[in-house]
């Protein structure tokens, strides 16, 4: 059987820190964003069936705000401290932050390009 994370609360969802998986690379681009490079890992599901080639990656273009959010993932900035960071550089009301910051953060986290950080006390 799948292990299923515990749900977590928005608040403690704002509270977590993202941090970015250390074997990904950065490669700068000409428009302002970067492409993500990062190794491929078969699915948790299908490891025996799939088998991928030793040192194939997977790329992920991102753009200027991608890049953005994506440097704010450092394990000690906080979700509510990247959507206001983002608000504010990209004059963006906090709504307009906190649901594309989210719904990319998920996104990162669903590739495995991300983990999340959450305090011990957070999930009670």
């Amino acid at each position: 059987m799948l292990k299923r994370q515990p749900s977590l609360s928005h608040q403690q969802a704002l509270s977590a820190r993202p941090v970015r998986l250390p074997q990904a690379k950065l490669e700068p681009l000409e428009t302002g964003g970067a492409k993500l490079k990062a190794p491929m890992r078969p699915p948790r599901w299908g490891g025996w069936l799939f088998r991928i080639p030793e040192g194939a990656l997977k790329s992920f273009e991102l753009d200027e705000i991608g890049l953005f959010v994506w440097n704010c993932c450092d394990g000690r900035t906080s979700v509510k401290q990247i959507i206001h960071k983002l608000s504010k550089k990209y004059d963006l009301n906090l709504r307009e932050a906190e649901v594309s910051s989210l719904a990319f953060l998920q996104t990162l986290a669903k590739k495995g390009l991300i983990g999340m950080e959450v305090d011990d006390s957070a999930k009670h």
